[in-house]
């Protein structure tokens, strides 16, 4: 079972740590940019829709270094849905939304 990992965050301009310093992270990519893993070439991987597993957070994000971090370890890639927070519930139902956009283009 191949499936495309991704983490949504709020995008941030930049990030203050817990030791005072600041960086400015990469820009954060959306959703449309998620890349998919290479299937091999059988014939029923072929014809199976593509498939994401999403983890969303708490309401204003993951913990900045920590969490994120843990899960960039794990093959999630990092996606936004723009600046402003949003609450938990609609985020979700705009990432399920937009997941199901992407997939639909790659069959």
């Amino acid at each position: 079972d191949e499936y495309a990992r991704v983490i949504a965050h709020p995008q941030r301009e930049k990030i203050v740590l817990e030791n005072g310093e600041t960086i400015i992270p990469a820009p954060p990519l959306r959703m449309r940019d998620v890349v998919f893993p290479e299937s091999s070439n059988t014939e029923q991987e072929q014809h199976q829709q593509p498939r994401i597993v999403l983890a969303v957070g708490p309401e204003g994000g993951w913990a900045e270094d920590y969490e994120l971090n843990m899960f960039q370890k794990c093959g999630f890639q990092q996606i936004t849905l723009g600046k402003r927070v949003l609450r938990s519930d609609v985020a979700v139902v705009s990432l399920l939304s937009l997941a199901h956009d992407v997939c639909a283009a790659r069959q």
